[in-house]
């Protein structure tokens, strides 16, 4: 073979190249095309547009109460006022767990899929908030619409009566706090006792309703702290321990008086000897 057969042979050879690299980049669009779905996002196939519906109105509904517990987060009321926000975001997922689209179950697509798991994440925590919160003792569950307690309904009353009180014989031009403590002093005590009976420890953190503990804690700090009505409720108190000192001190002074001032104290010395100091003078008696 030739030189002129070695140069066409080696032309041949980087045409052919040439050719497979020029095939290679014309199929590599159509590989990609092949990979991803029509939405772009990795997928052979693309969700049931059913299961995308109800992902965005989960989306919503979490959204809606997050918002809520946010903007109700202090003073608490997040049981009462979100109630409508989170029996929607409960009834969208239950929805989202059930439903099968020609055979294909939404859970399976949005649910325990991948590490993150975003979905059941948001979930867990929005129900921690709500469960953490106590907030399914505010109501009675027994309708399919939960409703105010009886017990909440009642709490809401009182504590609404004393709050109205304090404002009505406050004076914020004076510091005398006076006629707050002394005609809203009932209504404080039938609220703190009515609290008291909804849980056996009578402090409640871990049965009570969070909107009913918020709102006892913001009236016992106002009464104690801010108006000192305490104060008041303190006399009797001292008279208490002050009886309680002297009935206690009262065998005391009775040894003391029958000590220093009985009649026992101008008997012969024969009569104050006692047994036993006899039978010791008698043993020494006889040893000698």
């Amino acid at each position: 073979m030739d030189i002129n057969s070695y140069h066409v042979f080696f032309f041949l050879f980087l045409h052919s190249l040439t050719i497979l690299k020029a095939d290679t980049s014309i199929r590599e669009p159509i590989n990609l095309e092949l990979l991803l779905a029509r939405t772009g996002e990795g997928y052979l196939t693309s969700f049931p547009e059913e299961c995308s519906t109800i992902l965005n109105r989960f989306a919503d509904a979490s959204s809606n109460f997050t918002k809520c517990s946010i903007l109700h987060a202090r003073p608490i009321r997040i049981c009462s006022r979100c109630i409508e926000q989170y029996m929607q975001f409960k009834t969208i997922y239950d929805e989202l767990l059930t439903t099968i689209v020609n055979g294909t179950s939404c859970k399976s697509i949005f649910i325990s899929h991948d590490r993150l798991d975003a979905v059941l994440e948001y979930h867990d925590n929005i129900l921690s908030i709500w469960d953490k919160g106590h907030c399914n003792t505010c109501f009675n569950w027994s309708d399919k619409v939960p409703v105010l307690s009886n017990e909440t309904k009642l709490f809401n009353e009182k504590f609404n009566e004393t709050m109205a009180c304090i404002m009505k014989y406050i004076d914020p031009s004076t510091n005398d706090t006076q006629p707050v403590c002394e005609n809203c002093m009932q209504s404080y005590i039938q609220l703190d006792n009515y609290y008291k009976t909804l849980s056996d420890d009578a402090i409640g953190v871990d049965s009570i309703c969070m909107d009913v503990v918020d709102s006892m804690n913001a009236t016992r700090s106002i009464w104690s702290k801010t108006l000192n009505c305490c104060k008041i409720r303190r006399t009797p108190e001292i008279i208490f321990l002050c009886c309680t000192g002297i009935i206690s001190a009262l065998p005391i002074f009775y040894y003391l008086v029958l000590r220093y001032f009985s009649p026992m104290r101008d008997l012969p010395n024969v009569l104050k000897q006692s047994r036993f100091k006899q039978t010791i003078l008698r043993s020494l008696g006889r040893t000698n």
